[in-house]
Parts: structure tokens; sequence; C-alpha cells
């Protein structure tokens, strides 16, 4: 029989064994996180779902419909969208630990790329009927209209409260935005720089949406910067570019645009806080040990997930919903970049 060769092999869909290399873990294990089996660490689970992203590792997706039809009530099907994105692996770990403590199974369908919205739609279908529920865990709109477009029988979740919300019950990307403008508005802050992330972002856009809203019932005067891609770059490139004898505040959407942006303000001499207060999202734990130390408005990833699949699984079950504020923990750690060596 032939060797494939090296381009051959690197054609070639990533397997079990592939993820279990990258996770330093065995194929054994691999197979007990992909079947939600409990006796599986968190920081091994955690391990191994981050290499299945990296990866972009899919079950064969046959043999996943065979065995959802004979477990129907006990699995849950999971729609997600960048998985290695911070929030959207949050999300899936907090929501994936919730439906094992609630005794459902998993199954997880990827949908990036070119074709995301087929594979969304495809994913879709598939679960629908097979499963008891299917959570949708979507970070762009496109995805999300062709999700909620289609009509599904089983119980459907597209993470209603991981964004805006309602006026009733603000959801968490309204929490971070108004948390932000707060806290500008606090710190006596009147002119703020905007550094959105990516423009077909859900998450960007309701964060940046709801901290213009809270803003301008401050007073303050908000520019919104061209969008970033989420990454230290493009925040490095937004900074470099903005006039500092208009702005006395940043608020890049995520911690990794605000490192760019304080690496470039260190390029410029420009002095933080002094001349330009700096505030990310995430509160990442790089935040903490950065130069200056960032502050960063601090939201609970795994409990919003856990909120995700709480909500769907009271579908499923026909009781009553858990309310938002018992899981969306949103808060500003304030550190030096916007408060000098005071303490917060």
């Amino acid at each position: 029989m032939d060797t494939p060769s090296r381009d051959d092999a690197a054609a070639l869909p990533p397997t079990i064994y592939d993820v279990a290399r990258v996770a330093f873990v065995s194929h054994a294990t691999v197979s007990r996180v992909l079947n939600d089996h409990p006796n599986v660490a968190p920081p091994t689970r955690d391990a191994v779902m981050r290499a299945i992203a990296e990866l972009g590792y899919t079950r064969n997706e046959a043999a996943a419909s065979l065995s959802l039809s004979t477990t129907r009530g006990e699995r849950i099907g999971i729609i997600i969208e960048q998985m290695s994105e911070t929030g959207a692996h949050g999300n899936l770990v907090g929501a994936v630990d919730e439906l094992h403590r609630a005794d459902y199974r998993f199954e997880l369908a990827t949908v990036d790329g070119a074709e995301r919205l087929d594979r969304a739609v495809a994913a879709l279908r598939r679960f629908d009927g097979a499963a008891a529920g299917i959570l949708a865990l979507v970070q762009t709109q496109p995805v999300r209209d062709a999700i909620t477009s289609t009509r599904t029988r089983s119980p459907l979740y597209v993470d209603e409260h991981l964004d805006r919300g309602r006026p009733d019950e603000p959801g968490a990307e309204e929490l971070i935005g108004r948390a932000a403008a707060d806290h500008f508005a606090e710190l006596g802050r009147r002119r703020v720089y905007v550094v959105p992330g990516p423009a077909d972002s859900l998450a960007a856009a309701y964060r940046n949406g709801a901290f213009v809203d809270r803003a301008r019932l401050h007073g303050l005067c908000v520019r919104m910067g061209a969008p970033g891609d989420w990454t230290t770059a493009s925040g490095f490139a937004a900074a470099m570019a903005f006039d500092p004898a208009e702005h006395d505040a940043i608020f890049a959407a995520n911690d990794e645009m605000a490192f760019g942006v304080l690496h470039a303000l260190r390029e410029r001499s420009i002095d933080v806080p002094s001349d330009v207060a700096v505030l990310g999202v995430d509160d990442s734990p790089n935040s903490a040990h950065s130069t200056p130390m960032l502050s960063s408005v601090h939201h609970d990833l795994r409990n919003e997930g856990r909120l995700a699949a709480r909500t769907l699984i009271a579908m499923v079950r026909g009781t009553g919903r858990p309310h938002p504020a018992d899981f969306l923990d949103v808060s500003v750690r304030a550190r030096e970049s916007t408060i000098g060596s005071h303490k917060p």
C-alpha cells in the first residue's frame, strides 16, 4: 500500500488522534470529552476543546446523526461559530458544564469559513427533531439570521441574553457598554475614542451601541474608529491613527485590542492615563500584567454560557426560565490605565 505524501496528509481532515496530540491527552480522553463523559477534569476538558477549535475538528456527521437518533431526549445539539475566540470558547465551556449537571449529553457543530451559512442550516436541520433542544452560540448577524429564519421542531435558543437583551432584562453586552461609559463619566473623561470590534460581530455591535447610548446620557462626546478584528495589531493601528488632542479616553472593545492601543501610545510618547485613559473588555489574565496595568470590564463568560444552557433546558422541560441578573456579572476592574497609581 502506498504511503500518503506530505501534501496528501496535509489535505486530510483532522482526526481524534490529532486532537489528542495537540491537547497532550489520550484519544480515549478526547472521546470522553466529545461524548460529555462525567469523568473528565475541567482543565483537561478545556485543553481538548481548545485543540478542537485550533484544528477545526468535526465528527463524522452520519455517525453523529445515528448517535443522536438513538438518544433523543438526552442530547442537546450545539451550533457554535468562531469557537477559538475568547467569548465563544468561554460561553461553550460554561454551557457544557451546565448541560452535564442537568444530565444532558451534547453534540457539537462548528460553523466557520466561507460556507458557514450553509453549515449552520445543515447543522440545524440535522439536530432538529433528533435532539431534545438546540443551543446556538453564534457570533455574527448573517449566521444568526440563517438560523432564526429556519423553522425548527426542537426548542431553539439563540443567545438572546448574551447580547443586548430586553429593556427589563439587559443582556451582557448592554451591561458591558453601560459599565464602560459609567467608568469614564465617573473619572471626568469627556471625549472618548472607540476602537470597535469586527463590523459583522454581534458582540461588537451591541457592546458599542450600548456604550454610545449610555455615553450620551452622561453628555460624553464619542467618536467611533474603524472596525478592528479583535487582535492586538488592529488596536495598535487604531491608536497610531487617532488624534490625542481631540480625545482624553479610548474604549477598546476587547483586551487584545486594548493591549495594542497601549503599545501604540507608548510608541507615540502619550502618557496613560494622564493624557489618555484606556479601558478594555474581558478582564483577561494579562490585564494585570501589562504596562501600565489595563483597566477592563469584567464579565463572566462561563456564567453567560450557563445562562444560555439553563434557559434552553427550561424550554425543553417547560419550566421557569432563569433570571439573567443571576448570571450576568459585569463590573469594571479599574487599574493603572484609567486611574493611575490610585487604588480602585
